[in-house]
C-alpha cells in the first residue's frame, strides 16, 4: 500500500493551501488517500477511506495500520508517527451523499457521527412507547373496575380492594411515563446540542 499523502489543496478555495486559511486541508495533516487526519492517521496508508468511526478507533485506542501487518493493535497513537510519501496529491472528489438531495438542510456527515446519540433517543422512544402503552391498558382496567362497583356485583371488601390495587398501579405507571418522557427529552436535546456543535478536529 501507499503511504499518506498530504492533501495540498484548499478546501475553501481549491488552491493551494495557505496559512491563511483555516480549513482542515491547510492546517491539518491529513492524507488525500485514506482521508483520515492528525490523531486518525495509521502509520501507514491502508489505501482506501477510512471513516469517521475507524478513525476515532484510531485516536482513542491502539488500532494502527502498517503495511507489514495490515490493520491490528499497536502502539499508542501519541507513540506512531505516520509515514508520508513525497509526493503530494489533492484530496479526491466529494461524492454526493444521496440523503443531501433529498434533505440539503442537514448535516449528514455529523448525524453519522453522533450514531450513539441517535440508538439512545431510539431506546427512550421505545421505553416511551411501551410505558404509555402500559399506562392505556391500565386505565381502562381502572375504568373497568369502577364499572363494575357501580353494578355492586362483587362482595364491597374484594372490589375495594381491586379499586385500590387498580388505582396504585395506575398512577405507578403515569409515573413511569413521566420519567420515560423526561428520558426521551433528555437524550432528544443531547442530540440536538451534538448536531448544532462545532466541527472538532483531532
Amino acid at each position: 500500500m501507499p503511504r499518506h499523502q498530504q492533501v495540498t489543496t484548499c478546501r475553501r478555495s481549491g488552491g493551494p493551501i495557505s496559512r491563511g486559511c483555516t480549513c482542515e486541508h491547510c492546517n491539518l495533516s491529513m492524507c488525500g488517500v485514506c482521508g483520515a487526519y492528525e490523531g486518525g492517521l495509521t502509520t501507514d496508508c491502508p489505501g482506501t477511506n477510512v471513516d469517521f468511526d475507524k478513525q476515532r478507533e484510531v485516536y482513542e485506542t491502539c488500532l494502527d495500520y502498517t503495511d507489514a501487518r495490515g490493520w491490528h493493535l499497536g502502539a499508542p497513537m501519541d507513540h506512531r508517527s505516520p509515514r508520508f510519501t513525497s509526493t503530494r496529491l489533492p484530496p479526491t472528489a466529494p461524492r454526493t451523499d444521496p440523503r443531501a438531495i433529498i434533505a440539503p438542510s442537514i448535516n449528514w456527515a455529523k448525524v453519522d457521527q453522533n450514531r450513539a446519540l441517535q440508538h439512545e433517543l431510539t431506546l427512550r422512544a421505545i421505553a416511551w412507547t411501551l410505558a404509555d402503552r402500559q399506562c392505556d391498558d391500565l386505565s381502562a382496567a381502572l375504568v373497568c373496575i369502577k364499572d363494575e362497583a357501580n353494578g355492586v356485583h362483587t362482595e364491597p371488601n374484594i372490589l375495594l380492594s381491586k379499586l385500590e390495587e387498580a388505582r396504585t398501579n395506575f398512577r405507578l405507571a403515569c409515573r413511569r411515563v413521566e420519567e420515560c418522557d423526561d428520558e426521551l427529552r433528555q437524550a432528544a436535546r443531547e442530540l440536538v446540542d451534538a448536531l448544532e456543535a462545532p466541527p472538532q478536529s483531532f
